[in-house]
């Protein structure tokens, strides 16, 4: 092989490739010109050749001058190299294995001659000079905007272009938040979103569609969750304990800043985590008292040593709100009848007259489920044919996704997906299932208010106590 073609950009936006593809037929019709009939051709796409950074294409290019490359055909001779450095190696190599370059703006130049490498040496000056004084500009103007906490970069986890929010995956990151504030472990959350089969940020585009725990650790200390603008001039990936916080953002926060501080603070300390992580409780700040208005808290309560405590939801007693405490109730038939309840809810959904209500769009996944069951039932019964069972299938089931999606960004319980609502038998199954976190992000779910009323001192459970709005 006596010639190759190298074609590079540094920066492609769309992902389209257009910027090397034109270089590319450039580049072929100066070979075709030139007498070099289908010369292989090396690519980096959306490559810089001015921070150091790692070029593939150009690094097997070398190899293949090594193996004989004679002439090295590129659309300017900035697209090969951009500093001097990198110049003065490929002369180093071209001293054992003679090469010519040509260019199809600017002309060809041989390195192995004095005045082919004093051409080189003064283009690759020039071109150092223009990478550094672009470089400069947009750095002031990346801080200009990170001072002005606007919005930079890519979609992100959670935020489409220019920091739209994504409502389901906003309720994804809402979860992950706290799950790791109530003692889990990045691992195990990591685990949770592989096993509910959440897709990341770039699933289907040639990835694993899996989460990874980097992932997951860096969604968690980005300070953009909880709507603030960060600035690390020059870093690459996101440090581990997040990039430095500039102030607050122009887009819709998803977590507070407060928790981001916690977040950070066990991630660069585990010391911080405590030792023994404290189970939530099902309706621990879900429960409010009628009193006061304030979340009830569980609580062991005993009067014999040796005695396992019983656990009840309590009101607790503050000094400076003499107007709480002296409400509790007992924490297990509490967290039965809610269950039942919200099972119930979900069992037989009831009609709204908003189409947008959570209230109907349970109903409206409900007749979704009913009719793919009857679709399956006709099929059998041969009033169908395979191909209508088929195509009642996709219908439904592409409704039944966009229903569950609008579900979960509602109220953020991912567990809704694939939730077998209508449906008594399963739901009892479904519940057990799910662990204590996405059994509250149901509840929130359905539940808009659910308060506890005073009772009567020694009295068994009394389920005309708990007073349940829930949500239109």
């Amino acid at each position: 092989m006596d010639a190759a073609v190298y074609v590079r950009i540094s920066q492609d936006r769309t992902g389209m490739q257009a910027g090397v593809h034109r270089q590319q037929e450039d580049c072929l019709s100066l070979a075709d010109r030139l007498g070099f009939a289908d010369p292989q051709v090396f690519i980096d796409n959306d490559v810089s050749a001015f921070d150091g950074g790692r070029r593939p294409g150009y690094d097997t290019l070398v190899a293949h001058i090594r193996a004989g490359v004679s002439r090295i055909i590129v659309w300017h001779v900035d697209r090969l190299y951009r500093q001097p450095r990198e110049l003065e190696d490929l002369i180093d190599l071209v001293e054992q294995h003679p090469v010519r370059i040509e260019a199809v703006r600017g002309g060809g130049f041989d390195l192995n001659t004095t005045e082919g490498r004093l051409m080189a040496r003064q283009l690759v000056a020039i071109a150092a000079y223009e990478s550094g004084h672009k470089s400069d500009r947009v750095k002031r103007a990346n801080q200009r905007l990170a001072e002005q906490g606007r919005w930079h970069g890519p979609a992100r986890y959670g935020y489409g272009r220019g920091g739209v929010l994504i409502p389901e995956q906003a309720a994804v990151i809402r979860q992950m938040a706290d799950r790791f504030l109530t003692g889990e472990s990045i691992r195990s959350i990591t685990a949770w979103l592989n096993r509910s089969h959440i897709p990341p940020l770039r699933a289907g585009t040639g990835t694993s569609g899996l989460w990874h725990p980097f992932t997951v650790r860096s969604v968690l200390a980005s300070a953009r969750i909880s709507g603030q603008r960060a600035y690390a001039p020059g870093t690459r990936a996101d440090p581990a304990g997040g990039r430095e916080i500039l102030g607050p953002g122009d887009w819709e926060p998803v977590i507070t800043p407060e928790e981001t501080e916690q977040i950070r603070a066990i991630l660069a300390d585990p010391a911080h985590r405590r030792i023994a992580p404290a189970r939530p409780s099902l309706l621990g700040g879900i429960a409010r008292c009628s009193k006061c208005g304030a979340g009830l808290t569980i609580t062991g309560h005993t009067s014999a040593s040796g005695v396992t405590p019983t656990l009840r939801y309590t009101c607790q007693k503050d000094p400076s709100r003499p107007e709480r405490g002296g409400l509790s109730i007992s924490a297990t038939p509490l967290d039965e009848h809610v269950a039942q309840r919200v099972l119930n809810r979900l069992a037989h959904p009831r009609t709204s007259a908003s189409e947008q209500s959570t209230t109907a769009t349970l109903r409206r996944i409900m007749d979704i489920n009913s009719r793919i069951g009857q679709l399956s039932q006709d099929y059998q019964a041969r009033i169908i044919t395979g191909g209508e069972r088929r195509a009642g299938l996709f219908a439904a089931e592409e409704s039944l996704r966009d229903a569950e999606q609008q579900l979960v960004a509602a109220g953020g319980a991912i567990a809704l997906y694939a939730a077998p609502i209508g449906s008594p038998d399963t739901l009892a199954s479904w519940w057990d299932s799910l662990d204590t976190i996405d059994r509250r992000a149901v509840i929130t779910t359905l539940v808009k208010k659910l308060t506890i009323v005073p009772g009567h001192p020694g009295r068994s459970f009394d389920r005309t106590r708990v007073r349940i709005t829930y949500r239109p």
